[in-house]
């Protein structure tokens, strides 16, 4: 590994955290938030100094990035940026601890929506712009920002993009690898533009409209309401904002190819109609299951939400199912109350997840269906044990590598999960609360069940809870893979 090459690339991504820090303090500036905006300035100065001086001792070599030096780059990026971003929360006292800013921090840049805050619409508009602002950033990723302006340095970007981009393909839209990024982060903006005045001319305000995108675009799921998206009790709102975290939780190459007018090939798509038809039977077996429960049993808890028509069930699970299948967040009902088919249903959307190559989080669908297209094989070869078959995606043959490297995720994650379950337990947490805020944080989702539901928060979770529950974010966002090699022994020798 060449550690120098890794210090310069992260010095710079430093830097580059430090101007990105500005646009929070212009917002300070403009609500007067005195003490987030002396937090803000006193995190620019830190950043600054730490990111220059780092830069200055560490000339630039002529090398190319190897893997073993992005998984570094990547990682390191990740774990220097929530630490530095988590200052302005613990220098302007809206947390207590640097741990519970850190939590915050981490749930934001993870795009994991989970918040250690019990009341949110109390916290200046800075720190919310901040909340939502960091998950916006993590949502296409901060290292594919910083891909796009690679080339300006002479640094190839190509396995830092590999290693940043989720799932277990990397589909390059253009034959230079900034390209790709610019494209991806143009497509990113086109989107969020988009929801922001769709929230806008319907009724809501402008700040609360760019917090709420901000954080819907990246499925992280903040809200500027304690009561979340049911907060507004708006059909309109909930359309909206659950059509967005489909489209977020799709793939966007697709969107590309859109572009191209390569329809044929979008429809096509099999991880989409897996995607596309997994939502659309969890919504119906929700729904209905809500309307021939008895609703005086799960009813409460947020006024306004009633059960007793099919309609509104078919409203209620249509939100819930897409905000929990593409690992966004947001609550227009407290899911914790309904029958326990319908809760352990949404968990289970939370470890499959969204696409590959989309702002979502967990395993993805396209290695779940890889793994059910396998399965089916392996079912074939013990009554035909001479055929020879291979799996297809697209109509085309997979390469057994990513067969075997989406078992070998599969398997790696639930092994962390239940290492992760047990330490949290370890610390005298029930055993649903503990499961569930293990799932969702590894699947970046953001709300669990029972003390972390989704009309809950993760506050009353122990002091060392945190911190292992900010492991688990931050190992979901990387993949698992980019966090666990940065221990062992190989990655670091030559």
């Amino acid at each position: 590994m060449n550690i120098r090459i890794v210090l310069y690339t992260v010095s710079n991504l430093v830097l580059m955290l430090a101007g990105i820090l500005l646009v929070p303090l212009g917002v300070a500036f403009y609500y007067k938030d005195d003490a987030a905006g002396w937090g803000f300035i006193y995190t620019i100065i830190i950043t600054g100094i730490l990111g220059g001086l780092s830069k200055a001792f560490l000339r630039k070599k002529e090398s190319d990035i190897g893997i073993r030096d992005s998984i570094a780059i990547v990682t390191f990026s990740w774990v220097i940026c929530i630490f530095l971003g988590a200052l302005p929360y613990w220098f302007s006292g809206v947390c207590t601890t640097y741990c519970d800013a850190v939590f915050e921090t981490t749930s934001g840049f993870t795009t994991t929506g989970s918040s250690i805050f019990k009341d949110v619409e109390v916290l200046p508009h800075s720190i919310l712009f901040w909340r939502a602002f960091t998950a916006w950033l993590g949502g296409m990723g901060i290292i594919v920002i910083f891909v796009a302006l690679l080339p300006a340095m002479g640094i190839s970007g190509y396995q830092l993009f590999s290693a940043e981009v989720s799932g277990p393909t990397t589909d390059r839209l253009k034959p230079r690898i900034g390209e790709t990024a610019k494209l991806l982060w143009i497509i990113y903006l086109i989107v969020t533009a988009s929801m922001i005045l769709m929230l806008f001319f319907g009724g809501m305000p402008i700040f609360d409209a760019i917090c709420h995108c901000f954080s819907t675009v990246s499925t992280a799921g903040f809200s500027t309401k304690n009561t979340s998206i049911a907060y507004y009790n708006s059909l309109y709102m909930e359309i909206v904002i659950a059509t967005f975290m489909f489209i977020c939780g799709c793939n966007f190459s697709l969107y590309y190819q859109c572009f191209r007018k390569e329809f044929k090939k979008v429809l096509r798509n099999s991880e989409l109609k897996f995607f596309a038809g997994l939502v659309l039977m969890a919504i119906v077996y929700i729904a209905l299951t809500l309307y021939f429960s008895r609703p005086e049993l799960f009813t409460g808890g947020i006024k306004g939400v009633s059960y007793n028509d099919l309609g509104n069930c078919f409203r209620y699970a249509f939100f819930q199912v897409i905000t929990a299948s593409s690992t966004t967040g947001h609550a227009s009902a407290d899911f914790d109350l309904w029958p326990n088919s319908c809760r352990f249903l949404l968990v289970l959307l939370m470890f499959i997840g969204a696409c590959a190559g989309s702002t979502g989080g967990a395993i993805k669908c396209v290695r779940i269906l890889l793994l059910l297209k396998s399965s089916m094989r392996e079912f074939g070869k013990i009554l035909r044990p001479r055929m020879v078959k291979h799996v297809k995606l697209n109509g085309e043959s997979v390469n057994e590598e990513i067969i075997t490297e989406s078992s070998v995720f599969f398997v790696v994650y639930l092994g962390f999960f239940g290492i992760c379950s047990l330490a949290l337990m370890a610390l005298d947490t029930d055993i649903i609360t503990a499961f569930s805020a293990v799932a969702t944080c590894m699947a970046n989702c953001g709300p669990g069940l029972a003390k972390v539901g989704p009309m809950a928060n993760f506050a009353d979770v122990a002091y060392a809870g945190k911190w292992v529950l900010s492991f688990c974010m931050l190992l979901g966002r990387l993949e698992i893979y980019g966090l666990i090699l940065i221990f062992l022994p190989i990655t670091w020798k030559r």
